[in-house]
């Protein structure tokens, strides 16, 4: 008879969350884990993205780990490659490449509670088990595929920005770009250096604003060296920035809010004189109800004569190109779709299965929601990191960070209590999710008037936001309150 493996804690996940996670697991005495990944090598989205330009839209003294702070970046604004060789160098400086099983997905998960365990069925072979769960999956690993017509017939090339390989060559061909968040704005400006034609469909405009980028050389790169102190002084200066730039957001503040905008038109009309093209890249919502973006290259590629822009959205594919909703054919040798992520959609492909057999699948029929954008109800001992409504404007590691030191300290309180295992409340987890609706609703992204991928199918509930700044999340889960929490399998106290 084999003995089914068993460990404390399963990671699955080696990207930024489940990287921040085996810190602070490491940092708190358990070593007793291990790392689940997919693919072949660490990093998560910085892995995967590797088209054109691709680059972090937050500046790399916050949009990096509190614990590694880095001398070494050649940009305030990190390119993939970097970020991506910065995960790498942390992995290593960690001491946890060996506990990372490359090329095994975890498949599904039930909790097993005659054990107090989780048992893990994954792509690699034979089941394991382990007492705590914790999904580092990220909640931008699904990239969105629209649903267009006649694919089949399309005699070209396509693909996601999320799929890109170093086979894809844009150099003089006919290339049009479908999107216009984040990925289309850093692909479309390389497309127009290297393609012979650009075609661009803007659906629904960004604010795109102006890009303060610093470029670092050598001496640059020593002076941060020599100085620590100044990597954290830009760090706490962007985390003011940034924490009040969403509180502003999240009230509408209207003197915010109407600066912004009058930033982002003088930056828009200073590369765009056409007035049809201007009226076209005017967003028709306030600033921040969709993911406001950075980029000085944008708005010049978008005028150059060998660009197309159109703000009909592309509904279906011809044998030689794309077809607009208005009945508009172009030519394309390429299509690149930068349609971003199924974002709302989150655990998407994993079966969870937690208390009586419950999936977690029919928990989340109208959307996901948890408490603390971590736990969910009914389902002991997992927790999520990027879960329902965690993301704060601003470096998404810093959440990431607070998920897990409130993850690592939920672990030592079950230990304190003498208990196996524990979950949030189900009269906690309404309440929680009552006030946060509450206060969403006063928000820029819910009052702003926009579709996005923020909500639940576009329009829906905010599933995506956390109504308020990366300081408030971090005091929200600073403060472990045990009414809360329900505990399971617990130990008497020994007298």
């Amino acid at each position: 008879m084999t003995t089914m493996e068993r460990h404390e804690t399963a990671i699955i996940g080696a990207g930024f969350s489940g990287i921040a996670m085996a810190h602070d697991m490491l940092e708190s005495g358990r070593d007793d884990f291990v790392m689940l990944e997919r693919a072949d090598a660490v990093g998560g989205v910085w892995r995967d993205n590797t088209y054109p330009n691709a680059a972090c839209d937050v500046q790399a003294h916050l949009y990096s780990l509190s614990f590694a702070q880095s001398a070494e970046w050649s940009s305030n604004f990190a390119g993939q490659a970097e970020i991506w060789a910065y995960q790498n160098r942390v992995v290593d400086d960690l001491g946890i490449r060996d506990r990372i099983r490359f090329g095994t997905a975890l498949e599904s998960a039930r909790w097993v509670a005659e054990d107090d365990e989780w048992e893990l069925t994954t792509s690699s072979g034979p089941r394991l088990r382990a007492r705590f769960l914790v999904s580092a999956i990220g909640a931008l690993n699904a990239p969105l595929i629209p649903d267009l017509d006649g694919v089949g017939d399309y005699r070209g090339e396509i693909v996601h920005t999320a799929e890109w390989h170093d086979g894809i060559s844009m150099a003089g061909r006919r290339v049009a770009v479908i999107g216009a968040g984040a990925s289309a704005i850093q692909v479309v400006p390389a497309a127009v250096r290297d393609a012979a034609a650009v075609f661009v469909s803007v659906r629904t405009a960004p604010h795109v604003m102006p890009k303060p980028e610093e470029l670092y050389d050598e001496d640059a790169k020593q002076h941060f060296r020599d100085h620590p102190e100044e990597l954290l002084r830009r760090r706490a200066e962007l985390y003011e920035y940034w924490n009040a730039s969403t509180h502003a957001q999240s009230i509408m503040d209207e003197a915010f809010l109407s600066q912004a905008e009058a930033t982002w038109k003088a930056h828009m009309e200073s590369a765009i004189s056409d007035p049809a093209l201007r009226e076209l890249l005017t967003p028709d919502s306030r600033f921040g109800c969709r993911r406001p973006v950075v980029s000085n290259n944008w708005y010049p590629a978008l005028a150059d004569p060998k660009t197309h822009v159109t703000g009909s959205g592309v509904v279906g594919l011809t044998e030689d190109g794309v077809r607009t909703a208005d009945g508009e054919e172009w030519e394309a040798d390429l299509v690149v779709l930068a349609t971003g992520f199924r974002a709302t959609e989150m655990l998407g492909g994993i079966e969870l299965h937690g208390i009586d057999g419950h999936a977690l699948t029919e928990r989340w029929t109208e959307g996901p929601e948890g408490f603390n954008a971590t736990l969910v109800s009914g389902f002991p001992n997992l927790f999520i990191m990027t879960g329902p409504n965690y993301q704060a404007s601003g470096s998404i590691l810093g959440i990431i960070e607070a998920q897990s030191r409130y993850i690592a300290e939920l672990m030592t309180f079950a230990d304190d209590q003498g208990a196996k295992a524990l979950t949030v409340t189900d009269e906690a987890q309404a309440a929680f999710n009552g006030r946060l609706n509450e206060m969403m609703a006063h928000t820029v992204w819910e009052a702003g008037g926009c579709h996005s991928f923020y909500r639940v199918g576009g329009t829906g509930r905010v599933a995506v936001k956390w109504p308020g700044s990366l300081a408030d999340f971090e005091r929200t889960l600073a403060d472990l309150r045990p009414d809360h929490y329900r505990l399971f399998s617990v130990e008497p106290a020994v007298v």
